[in-house]
């Protein structure tokens, strides 16, 4: 493991994030609501126990959020934010690496990523990580990656 796994740690989302987080926000699919709901969304966001947000850190700086917005059917729907100043490091890499050994502790069997088809960057990151695509609606590509499949490994048979 790098020195910038063991440096980079998730952690609950708490309300005094919202400030820092909601500039990253800015990309097609990650605004946060209009009007009056604007206001609402962190508390929305830790209140909804189907919703793990996860911020990640390094030196005590926030870096990064994940979320995981769990089904019944044990899959979830995926959406990662890296900071704009700490992008291109390797932090997205560690950041989803951690997120899915939590979604296999959760009991998911499938992540799923929404990314607007013009977003090549993004596309490019979710396919290296093992995301495969499983068709587009709307201008977005639907990505799914198995959770407990291994980055450039095929995934193990479970039965659901």
């Amino acid at each position: 493991m790098t020195d910038l796994a063991h440096s980079l740690s998730l952690r609950p989302f708490r309300l005094a994030d919202a400030d820092a987080i909601e500039p990253w926000l800015s990309a097609p699919g990650l605004s946060p609501p209009r009007g009056a709901a604007r206001r609402d969304w962190p508390a929305r966001l830790i209140a909804d126990g189907r919703i793990l947000v996860q911020v990640a850190e390094t030196g005590g700086q926030q870096i990064g959020l994940v979320r995981l917005d769990c089904g019944p059917d044990r899959i979830a729907e995926i959406t990662l934010v890296v900071a704009p100043e700490s992008r291109r490091l390797g932090h997205g890499r560690t950041i989803l690496q951690q997120a899915i050994v939590q979604a296999r502790g959760l009991g998911l069997v499938q992540l799923v990523a929404s990314v607007d088809v013009g977003n090549a960057v993004a596309l490019d990151f979710f396919q290296d990580m093992g995301f495969v695509s499983r068709g587009v609606i709307a201008n977005r590509l639907r990505l799914v990656r198995d959770v407990h499949a291994g980055v450039g490994q095929p995934p193990l048979e479970i039965e659901i």
